[in-house]
């Protein structure tokens, strides 16, 4: 169903996944890795005869991966529960090879199981054998500083006389015990039901989009945390191939993909962050099981998809739920407008790119930046904040949102429109800020809200960053392209859905299917990456992204519902 080059094998609520990494420190190769912190790799795995490695071919489905030896033999993985994977093999041997890491400890328990302290990962991965028998070759000697460590592991797991092997590889934090397996097989046909009912109601698409829809939802599927340390609710991850947390806007796309398909889940994504607010309401830019990032404060689309979600499927959004998402947005927009704007001014400031978009050009001229991009999705948040208000009861707060919303849209017009396109403001120096990044157009989400003139000059402005594949996000002329360059040319998929969503507002229904359909051919001959390259469309970075997995959904869907009608 799918290439471990670029999507990896995992289950809902696992912590590992399987994938192949051309980067490893033990070279190309299908490794283990575990979502605790920082997403280590714990095992290099190869297939063996004897002292000799084995090439292979790779099956993988939700269920099962296989690995099919040349010369006969294979090797089956499957997932068990969040915290276990199975292994079994015949005709050839597994062998499981760590990467070099500093604190880290090999030991062997009692019954003979193995198990690796990751200290500096937070974790411990236990290997016991079922049938068969397991090698190891362990070193032990001084590390770099004053303690001693495992300069080496590797495991190899062979038949015994009933001609396979089977084990078990277990993650844990300080006490491993030996349970009670149920059979492999069961374990798959547990999966095979589990997927199928994420299957149901999936996002109905045009003929051509179905193979892509499904690997698509099988991303999300996959790249699902159960709760856990900071993970208060059930978490999906941008992906478990590489970039292994949860950021702080790319979780609301993915909950606007699940919206009508699995409305709790969608829920989770968009409040995930709401548990670890802090006493002013600012909430962390990026988090794990065991670590958080909170030095940065990312774009506050929240509102912007609340209010799509809400349309879409009033009934998830019960008294309750509103009550809660109005504690949640209400502090992080007040922290917003407290603590990141400059005294007097009314429009908040970025301290860095990692605010907004990591490296665009808007940020070469210094920070704080008052980019136009933020103001805008405030504006949508605050109006949003006012339907909340009105909706649990709390009228007389309901105008006083309102009314920030006008002076917020007021301040962004009067300061940063400069007749036909926005600008960027350094403080304390008031010194306007020119470039070619797409970031300026992104008010273009304001839709109908922008006086007429600003709307017509923007969307002109939006198609010089049109290329066969999309929007890129520095026009291809800039002096500050590059090639591969991250935000300064690559296509993204959440800049692609904002803008098309003003461009639907106002009324630009052709030059939003373009955008649309673009996108949604790019990503079935290229899959989910992070980005992609603006003028040849192929993936760039992490190759298994959920938030353009979940954008894909969205867009063919939408375009097979106007497509139909």
């Amino acid at each position: 169903m799918f290439n471990l080059d670029k999507v990896p094998f995992s289950r809902r609520g696992s912590y590992f996944s399987l994938s192949t990494h051309s980067g490893g420190e033990l070279g190309h190769g299908l490794y283990l890795l575990t979502h605790y912190a920082n997403s280590p790799q714990v095992f290099h795995l190869e297939l063996v005869r004897g002292a000799d490695v084995v090439t292979y071919s790779a099956d993988a489905s939700p269920s099962l991966l296989r690995l099919n030896a040349d010369g006969g033999g294979w090797v089956e993985f499957v997932i068990e529960g969040i915290d276990s994977l199975r292994v079994r093999g015949q005709g050839v041997g597994l062998k499981l090879t760590m990467p070099k890491e500093r604190w880290t400890t090999a030991y062997e328990m009692p019954g003979g199981a193995w198990a690796i302290n990751m200290s500096r990962h937070y974790v411990q991965v236990a290997l016991d054998t079922l049938a068969g028998t397991m090698s190891i070759d362990s070193g032990w000697e001084r590390g770099k500083g004053f303690c001693w460590e495992t300069s080496r592991f590797a495991a190899t797991l062979e038949a015994d006389a009933s001609g396979g092997f089977e084990a078990t590889i277990d993650s844990f934090l300080h006490t491993w015990v030996r349970a009670k397996r149920p059979g492999f097989d069961q374990i798959r046909q547990e999966v095979e039901a589990e997927y199928a009912a994420w299957g149901k109601n999936l996002p109905v698409v045009a003929k051509q989009c179905e193979a892509a829809r499904d690997l698509a939802a099988y991303v999300n599927w996959s790249s699902l945390l159960a709760p856990a340390g900071y993970l208060t609710r059930e978490t999906m991850f941008m992906s478990k191939f590489s970039m292994c947390n949860i950021y702080a806007w790319d979780n609301v796309f993915n909950a606007m993909a699940h919206a009508s398909h699995q409305p709790d889940v969608a829920w989770d994504q968009l409040m995930v962050m709401s548990g670890q607010q802090d006493e002013w309401g600012k909430y962390p830019s990026s988090m794990n099981r065991n670590t958080l990032r909170e030095s940065f404060a990312n774009l506050q689309v929240h509102g912007w998809a609340m209010r799509r979600m809400w349309d879409e499927n009033p009934g998830m959004f019960t008294p309750t739920r509103l009550a809660e998402a109005y504690d949640y947005l209400s502090r992080a927009t007040n922290w917003m407008c407290s603590h990141r704007v400059w005294p007097g001014d009314v429009l908040p400031y970025c301290q860095h790119g990692f605010d907004a978009w990591d490296n665009s050009s808007l940020f070469d001229a210094g920070v704080p930046m008052i980019s136009p991009e933020q103001p805008a999705y405030l504006v949508l948040q605050l109006e949003v904040l006012a339907d909340i208000a009105e909706a649990i009861g709390r009228h007389a707060e309901a105008p006083l949102w309102r009314q920030r919303a006008r002076q917020m849209q007021g301040a962004l017009i009067e300061q940063l429109w400069k007749g036909d396109h926005f600008v960027g403001m350094l403080r304390p120096s008031g010194k306007i800020v020119e470039c070619n990044s797409l970031i300026t157009c992104m008010p273009i989400v304001l839709g109908q809200r922008l006086p007429a003139d600003v709307a017509k000059a923007l969307v002109e402005r939006i198609r010089e960053f049109v290329t066969p594949y999309g929007l890129a996000t520095e026009k291809l002329d800039s002096p500050c392209y590059l090639d591969g360059g991250y935000w300064r040319g690559p296509i993204w998929a959440p800049t692609t859905m904002l803008v098309a969503s003003g461009l639907r507002e106002l009324g630009q229904h052709a030059l939003a299917d373009t955008l649309l359909r673009a996108f949604c051919q790019m990503c079935r001959e290229h899959g989910f990456a992070e980005n992609f390259h603006p003028v040849t469309g192929k993936g760039l970075y992490c190759p298994a992204y959920t938030w353009t997995s979940s954008v894909f959904m969205i867009f063919a869907s939408e375009l097979a519902s106007r497509d139909a009608r």
